[in-house]
């Protein structure tokens, strides 16, 4: 009796399947992400996206994951001064996206029919956020923002510089110099909190 083919272990399997997703999302945009198409590109069974992943709603979760995990290894900053750390902070933000801009579309930009975060990856997107609120409460522990809850604060930054930044990965940004401009608007953008605070 021949002997029983060996599965190819988890760890073989999981990081060879989010590549070949990234990839398919790079290449052929998110609704290229198909179960079969993703099996085909990471060569192997389509079964096995389900036995690892549970189906394609696991490799996004998977995907989220990963990117709140770069994201936070790039945004998580420690400049001395709480101004100039939102400042370098902000702009992590903008780096992530552009240098992993299928981990950001999964994350922010695309919504998946019938996908819906799980609750392990909606703690993970939280903990992200808290990074960020984690940031302006330094700058409000130095005086800026009085009055203004950090939270508040916090989302009113993300919103402004996932806007600048979508359009930049959309190709919608006319900006003659996008980097310069992204730091010009980012610094009038606190500026006018700090200046308007309650």
């Amino acid at each position: 009796m021949p002997p029983r083919p060996q599965r190819t272990p988890s760890e073989v399997i999981i990081p060879g399947v989010l590549r070949a997703a990234l990839a398919l999302i790079s290449e052929q945009g998110p609704e290229g992400l198909t179960v079969r198409a993703l099996a085909r590109r990471a060569d192997v069974a389509p079964m096995s996206i389900y036995n690892h992943f549970g189906g394609k709603n696991g490799v996004l979760d998977a995907i989220i994951v990963d990117g709140f995990s770069l994201l936070a290894a790039m945004a998580d900053t420690s400049a001395p001064d709480p101004r100039d750390n939102l400042v370098v902070g902000s702009g992590a933000y903008r780096d992530f996206a552009l240098a992993y801009r299928a981990h950001y579309t999964v994350m922010f930009l695309h919504q998946f029919v019938g996908y819906s975060p799980s609750a392990d990856t909606m703690y993970v997107a939280a903990k992200g956020f808290e990074i960020l609120a984690g940031q302006v409460q330094r700058c409000v522990d130095a005086g800026m923002f009085a009055g203004r809850s950090n939270v508040d604060t916090a989302q009113q930054i993300w919103a402004a510089v996932h806007g600048y930044v979508a359009l930049e990965i959309l190709g919608i940004n006319f900006a003659s110099d996008r980097e310069r401009v992204f730091y010009d608007f980012l610094d009038a953008l606190i500026n006018g909190l700090d200046a308007d605070a309650l």
